[in-house]
């Protein structure tokens, strides 16, 4: 069991459209970083970082790429940064978790069997994190048939592979998990990360 960070590289999500935030998630700030800086932070032991992202604005320091398959949601996300990719896998997280630290990324890479070519994340309540896991470069053409059939569900894709769960219940509270998808959740994250999370959106938002 295991895999190395020198195997396995990471990959950011943040190419979704933000229509329910009305804003771009990855550039809030909690806490005076971004959730691009945050994340980015939580995945500081890996060499390599991808941000799939759409947005050329969000270029910077990290290998940025686009969807292959637009309006393909999160698995284009995650289909163009295997396709970029020279390692063996990848970890992937989305942008929008403010409770999220190098503990998920080193227990998800502790855990990761050599017999599956997916590992997601399953949490004390038994809810299942698809975005949050490990993704093997192989499992590449099952993905590809997935969007070429126009079929962008997350875990009907994860269902055609060999997978596993790692259950966190134990080892990380459930509020890593917590995403903010509204511009409600996003002064939530204020109990996630107890600092001052919020300000961006002023007296709107109360």
């Amino acid at each position: 069991m295991a895999i190395s960070a020198k195997e396995c590289g990471a990959v950011i999500l943040a190419g979704g459209t933000s229509s329910r935030m009305g804003r771009s998630k990855v550039l809030l700030t909690v806490n005076g970083k971004t959730m691009l800086e945050r994340t980015r932070e939580a995945l500081s032991d890996f060499d390599e970082v991808i941000l799939s992202a759409n947005d050329p604005s969000l270029e910077g320091n990290l290998v940025r790429v686009e969807d292959r398959f637009p309006g393909g949601g999160p698995l284009a996300g995650l289909h163009a940064a295997l396709c970029r990719t020279e390692k063996s896998a990848l970890l992937c997280l989305p942008c929008d978790l403010p409770g999220v630290d190098r503990r998920l990324p080193r227990l998800l890479l502790e855990a990761m069997p050599q017999h599956v070519q997916a590992m997601i994340c399953r949490d004390s309540a038994g809810r299942l994190h698809p975005l949050c896991g490990i993704f093997r470069k192989s499992l590449l053409p099952v993905l590809e048939r997935s969007l070429v059939g126009g079929q962008y569900k997350v875990m009907d894709f994860i269902g055609q592979v060999p997978y596993t769960c790692l259950d966190t219940a134990g080892l990380l509270p459930d509020q890593f998990f917590f995403n903010m998808n509204t511009p409600e959740d996003y002064l939530r994250a204020q109990t996630v990360c107890p600092e001052r999370a919020g300000e961006d959106f002023g007296d709107d938002t109360t």
